[in-house]
């Protein structure tokens, strides 16, 4: 069964080391493979890339060179110009800000919550934004381009992510006093979510089946957040996307796209025809969702910092309080 995995996925916070073993969050004592670097408010995480043509791990992190990159031999005064100088922090700022919001506008597509019956829910939404960053985050690991600006782009990525979140948490509602607690308690979540992928990509690189059902474990976990009814159909078109969307970020978008904060996702699954777990044809889909709103192209709905709505058209860069019109 789908749901039934028996795995160790290991992430920490705070020095505080948390083991998912058959399914169940429960602590353990082991070394980490995988460690959240607690900087600057918890800016992003350290976590290994597997290249599948080798079997080999590339360990990488904030404050390590990437030794294993081509492209990573840059002096000491480049990098202090690429972190502290105006063009640098614009360059990544402006960057970070395109994958985010690719990855935003993916993961809001209304076909996830009508055809592909996810939840219409703060956690499975923000599941399905943190997967599509985890897609971006691994693609900067192994950039050859630049990979000093890559690793400023990916802490960048994260404190855009950390800020869109900080401002969904208080579109929900919540006392202002509370919110930085919801954001801890979002973080750790995330970097349980993204670790577990990165588990199933490093230790069954070379199994297929075992990597395929842990994905689809991470999936009932954290973007249907263990419903017990989940179809097990819906979970294998999910962990089938995983896997094309991971070969795609890391092999298939070139350079230049990239470096450009243009990201070519493909095709979203096709969920026509899902049957339930008996084998049943399911029902169709629901068309319409509470909260769900369908906007015209190039329009996106985003957040103000204090949680209010409102609406970008990304192709001329303006903005607007009404929504627009289909």
């Amino acid at each position: 069964h789908l749901r039934s995995i028996s795995s160790r996925v290991i992430v920490a916070n705070n020095s505080i080391h948390v083991a998912k073993l058959n399914a169940n969050l429960t602590r353990a004592s082991a070394p980490l493979t995988h460690l959240p670097i607690i900087t600057n408010h918890t800016r992003c995480y350290s976590s290994s890339t597997i290249n599948f043509g080798t079997n080999q791990t590339e360990s990488i992190s904030n404050d390590q060179t990437i030794t294993a990159n081509k492209g990573g031999d840059k002096g000491i005064f480049a990098k202090i110009w690429d972190r502290y100088s105006f063009q640098g922090q614009q360059k990544r700022i402006i960057l970070g800000e395109q994958l985010f919001r690719s990855a935003q506008y993916r993961a809001n597509d209304p076909r996830w919550y009508t055809e592909g019956r996810i939840p219409f829910e703060f956690r499975p939404r923000h599941a399905m934004i943190t997967m599509h960053i985890w897609f971006l985050h691994k693609r900067l690991l192994i950039d050859t381009v630049d990979p000093h600006l890559a690793l400023l782009v990916q802490e960048e990525l994260f404190d855009i992510l950390w800020n869109d979140t900080r401002a969904r948490i208080r579109a929900e509602g919540v006392n202002e006093l509370t919110v930085n607690k919801h954001l801890k308690d979002v973080q750790q979540l995330t970097f349980l979510h993204l670790t577990h992928y990165d588990h199933a990509f490093q230790e069954f690189a070379n199994d297929d089946g075992k990597r395929f059902e842990e994905l689809a474990g991470a999936i009932w976990i954290h973007v249907l957040n263990r419903d017990e009814e989940a179809y097990n159909d819906q979970l294998k078109r999910l962990a089938a996307y995983v896997e094309y969307q991971y070969v795609n970020l890391m092999h298939g978008v070139p350079d230049d796209y990239f470096w450009e904060g243009r990201v070519p996702w493909g095709d979203i699954p096709v969920f026509t025809d899902m049957k339930d777990n008996d084998g049943k044809a399911l029902d169709d889909p629901v068309t319409e969702v509470e909260g769900l709103e369908s906007l015209p192209e190039p329009w996106v709905k985003t957040l103000t910092d204090a949680g209010s709505p409102y609406y970008w058209n990304t192709d001329t860069n303006t903005t607007s309080w009404k929504k627009p019109t289909l």
